[in-house]
């Protein structure tokens, strides 16, 4: 008959003490919580990867004009420098965080569904020669940031 080695007997009884002691019951594990613990602490939400925010233009309304429909019209039609048009949101957000640290103009981040492209876009000009002098200034200040900027036409 084998004989099985007392250190190996020694350290199953042991092992078998351990798992048995482990395995029983208390009071504390029998014991359900009636409420869940108050926690102040909450979970950070996950980063978008790219920063949003929102512009606010305030306007004053100073007096009434004779031709109410031209008026009208105008205000309809504004223009806009676009700076860029990108497929991934971070790049698009990084050249409207730039544009907006160098100029104090509004900077708009456009989504075109369509495209599937993040348009960004500055500025809002009553004429398309306001909207170009600007184009040509910032071509000026930063001509490998801007060389390839346009105007757009917006029709609201």
């Amino acid at each position: 008959m084998n004989r099985i080695p007392f250190n190996t007997r020694l350290l199953l009884c042991g092992l078998f003490v351990f798992i048995s002691w482990g395995c029983g019951t208390s009071e504390e594990s029998q014991q359900l919580p009636t409420s869940p613990p108050e926690t102040t602490e909450q979970t950070p939400l996950p980063e978008s990867g790219f920063e949003t925010r929102t512009d606010t233009i305030f306007t004053e309304k100073l007096g009434k004009r004779a031709d109410t429909s031209r008026e009208s019209r105008s205000r309809e039609i504004r223009f806009v420098v676009q700076i860029g048009a990108f497929k991934d949101p971070r790049n698009a957000s990084r050249v409207q965080n730039a544009a907006r640290e160098r100029y104090k103009l509004p900077v708009v981040n456009d989504y075109h569904a369509g495209l599937s492209l993040y348009q960004i876009r500055i500025g809002f000009f009553e004429t398309r020669e306001s909207a170009n002098a600007f184009r040509q200034q910032m071509i000026r200040e930063f001509p490998k940031a801007y060389k390839d900027a346009w105007v757009v036409q917006l029709k609201r």
